[in-house]
């Protein structure tokens, strides 16, 4: 069959991606990447008629591939996409697939600047949808909770990332109702009367929005709306849309070699004004185009932890190393490099190798043990995810050590010692590419993991072990005085000590210069390796995190960040927040670590704003799960519902409020150092 330039209707792109249709995406594709803002704007533009681009398609053995367009066409798949009827797992590229809702009667000052019609598209991470006035913005904690408590009434859902697709209801609205019961009723001549049925039939009667007031029901509001009229903007605008096609000769895209593959070709020029293709994602793309058999391999391996364009660069990195002659540590790839090296036979074959089959797989074997290493003492995954996001040099060099050490089975004791030095690297260490640049080629070596290959030049690269109790004992001191002066100095006895002992001091510098050098690295690791490592509490958490959220370690479809959990400030943010006459010490130790705490809305929807940390520590429970220990609490306990604003000059309580913040802290960092077996808590 030869395609010509032709027009596809919205309903025909709608079920381009499924399976067995005549337009497939090809193998270099990249996954599904639009924001939900993005949906949204492209369902306004539909609906107002506003031309929405051209796809371009490429004849290959009888069928079209998707060259261009493909966020678009999910996008318009998406809108008709009801899973009441019918549920999918995948479109295209997308999986954990969103739902489209129209606000039919949407508030007039919440409508997105420049937009004519209210769309509200919910995910699993944001089942509740975004801002209305700004649909870039997640909904604030408040609106969020809200949203939280009604799901669980209505499903008994205890955790909202555990949601089905026909369980998630729009929050910030007024009246929405599924886009695909509007397009279904406009496309089959059914009635207002009929989609209100069909919303009764399928949504929950206990459905409630933001914008409804008090003594509204959902339902009723829905009865007394005239759907007509956006039935026939649906008739009118969206279902005679007729989307044009460029089908162009695929010789113009990759030619007899990968070598056409830069940036002068059609591929890379393609949607310049969508969401570029670039790094990673753009290497992985082109590995496809030459290796397409590896594809749905490449996208198992990763076991939900890593994307399937970060397997490829570490893969890529581990084989040129091998083939360079001094076997030497390859830092990063370049685009052009790749490019030049997918053209080298050898190169490919020992990807193909080390990427292996279906039976077998050697990277996927290493992978597993690298992640069964980094989750070492119920480290939770969500913070293995952080580390392989956060520290891709030191995962890729557990996987060289794995590769040319044959490893299969870790022993316990190793993996601690493993995990202890690439943690401790991450969370309390300086420039860890450098000593991994220094090391590489010494994996062989039996005591690889001690220290002998992590000190440079008698400059240990690991910030020193801190005792727990020196560490609070100079913060108290500090906190007495209201400038809080946080230098070390010779005066501060054993912890000047600890932190200077595997330093050399250059014998050319004054006492004052060494001084400013050792403050140097201590400044960042108080500041930036323990008052702001959110990681440290997940880590200190970790039993209640295991439980609470024991599934989350999947990429979602969309450029969703959200947590299945939210930062909550112990000492409630709001008796601090812009409040006059603050004392400085309230205000920053407010945001330290021992203030904050890990958890889920649900866990959170009995509490609120104005409760005191006496409050919230009423139970043993409470304690355990928020990693809170009876020297903390005793200041927490002082801060009750007599003592909710700090001011300046009310000295007790600013003391109160810091002691029990740093001793929270201090206990989060033994906790952490016990985890990894760098201290011994008795």
């Amino acid at each position: 069959m030869t395609y010509e330039n032709r027009c596809f209707s919205l309903k025909e792109i709608a079920t381009w991606l499924q399976s067995d249709n005549e337009v497939q995406l090809p193998a270099f594709q990249r996954g599904f990447v639009w924001k939900v803002s993005q949906i949204e704007c492209l369902w306004d533009s539909i609906f107002r008629g506003y031309p929405i681009g051209a796809m371009m398609l490429s004849e290959v053995g009888g069928k079209m591939d998707l060259l261009d367009g493909q966020q678009r066409a999910i996008s318009i798949a998406l809108g008709f996409y009801d899973p009441w009827t019918k549920a999918i797992e995948k479109l295209g590229n997308a999986i954990n697939l969103p739902v489209v809702w129209i606000d039919v009667c949407p508030k007039p000052e919440t409508k997105v600047n420049g937009y004519k019609y209210s769309f509200r598209v919910v995910t699993r991470s944001h089942p509740w949808g975004y801002s209305q006035h700004n649909n870039s913005s997640i909904l604030n904690v408040k609106a969020r909770r809200s949203a939280n408590e009604m799901y669980k009434k209505i499903f008994g859902q205890e955790y909202y990332t555990k949601l089905e697709p026909t369980q998630r209801l729009p929050f910030d609205a007024y009246c929405p109702i599924p886009l695909s019961f509007l397009l279904d009723a406009a496309m089959n001549d059914n009635s207002g009367k009929e989609i209100v049925e069909k919303c009764k039939k399928n949504i929950p009667r206990d459905y409630r929005t933001l914008r409804m007031s008090t003594n509204e029901d959902y339902f009723s509001i829905l009865d007394s709306i005239d759907l007509s009229g956006l039935i026939e903007v649906v008739r009118k605008n969206v279902l005679p849309m007729m989307i044009p096609s460029i089908v162009i000769d695929p010789e113009l895209l990759v030619g007899d070699d990968v070598s056409d593959f830069d940036e002068s070709t059609i591929f890379l020029r393609l949607n310049i004004q969508g969401t570029k293709i670039e790094g990673e994602e753009l290497m992985y793309s082109m590995f496809k185009a030459v290796c397409p058999e590896t594809k749905d391999l490449v996208e198992q391996i990763g076991l939900k932890f890593v994307p399937p364009s970060r397997i490829i660069t570490l893969a890529s990195r581990l084989i040129l190393s091998e083939l360079r002659e001094d076997k030497g540590y390859v830092e990063k790839i370049t685009l052009d490099q790749f490019k030049k090296e997918v053209q080298n036979q050898n190169f490919l074959e020992n990807m193909k190798e080390l990427i292996g089959n279906i039976n077998s797989s050697p990277i996927k074997d290493m992978i597993e043990s690298a992640i069964g290493v980094l989750q070492y003492n119920n480290i939770p995954n969500i913070v293995v995810k952080e580390f392989l996001k956060n520290s891709p040099d030191g995962f890729l060099l557990l996987l060289h050590w794995i590769k040319n050490n044959e490893v299969r089975n870790i022993s316990e004791i190793t993996k601690q010692i493993i995990a202890s030095r690439l943690y401790r690297n991450l969370w309390f260490g300086q420039d860890f590419v450098y000593t991994i640049k220094k090391i590489w080629t010494h994996v062989a070596e039996p005591d690889f993991w001690s220290d002998k290959y992590f000190i440079n030049e008698g400059w240990i690269r690991q910030y020193p072990v801190v005792c727990p109790d020196l560490l609070k004992k100079f913060f108290f001191d500090r906190v007495n005085n209201p400038q809080e002066d946080y230098r070390i100095t010779p005066n501060d006895g054993i912890l000047w000590e600890t932190w200077t002992e595997s330093l050399c001091r250059p014998e050319d510098i004054t006492d004052e210069e060494y001084e400013n050098r050792i403050n140097k690295g201590w400044f960042d690791f108080i500041y930036n390796n323990l008052f702001k490592n959110k990681t440290l509490i997940l880590v200190a958490q970790r039993e209640y995190i295991n439980e609470t959220f024991k599934e989350y370690c999947e990429f979602d479809v969309l450029e969703d960040t959200s947590r299945p959990y939210d930062w909550d400030h112990i000492f409630p943010q709001n008796f601090v927040k812009g409040r006059w006459y603050m004392d400085s010490r309230t205000k920053s130790w407010e945001e330290r670590i021992g203030n904050l705490r890990a958890m889920p809305l649900s866990d959170n929807r009995s509490e609120h704003d104005s409760m005191s940390p006496a409050e919230r520590f009423n139970t043993p429970q409470a304690k355990k799960d928020y990693f809170v220990k009876e020297n903390d609490l005793k200041f927490w306990e002082e801060l009750d519902a007599n003592h909710k604003r700090i001011l300046e000059g009310d000295t007790d309580n600013i003391l109160r409020h810091a002691k029990a913040i740093i001793t929270r802290m201090r206990n989060i960092y033994e906790e952490v150092l016990v985890t990894l077996g760098l201290w011994d808590r008795s």
